[in-house]
């Protein structure tokens, strides 16, 4: 490939990686509702970080490629090991903010499911 095409490629990669996070942003400040927040912020977010990410692993292998050296290997694993952690965190954070504000566990459903009785409240009569 030649330094043009990757060029062109990256900076596709890093308009999108921006365009998305603008998004994320003006979801958190537009929406009424923490579920919409939360699926904008995070979605949108992940999906700028994944863009700017990708174009670092594209940069890093490109270079890697056209120049050697041992320092572009080291940037592209970093930045895949910043890729895999973002998202363990993204997942974590999500799964938090549904804990939070709709007081819904995986636990308690499974304790309620597993135990037999209805979570409904008998009905007096």
């Amino acid at each position: 490939m030649s330094a043009l095409v990757v060029d062109v490629i990256l900076y596709v990669l890093l308009i999108i990686g921006v365009g998305f996070g603008g998004i994320g942003v003006l979801g958190l400040l537009i929406f009424p509702d923490i579920r919409s927040r939360m699926f904008t912020g995070i979605r949108a977010t992940l999906i700028s970080c994944g863009a700017i990410i990708l174009a670092g692993i594209i940069y890093g292998l490109f270079a890697l490629y056209t120049r050697g050296g041992a320092q572009y290997v080291t940037f592209t694993i970093h930045v895949i090991l910043l890729f895999i952690i973002l998202v363990i965190l993204n997942w974590v954070a999500a799964r938090a903010i549904v804990q939070k504000t709709t007081g819904f566990s995986q636990i308690s459903a499974q304790k309620t499911v597993g135990s037999g009785k209805n979570s409904e409240s008998p009905k007096n009569e």
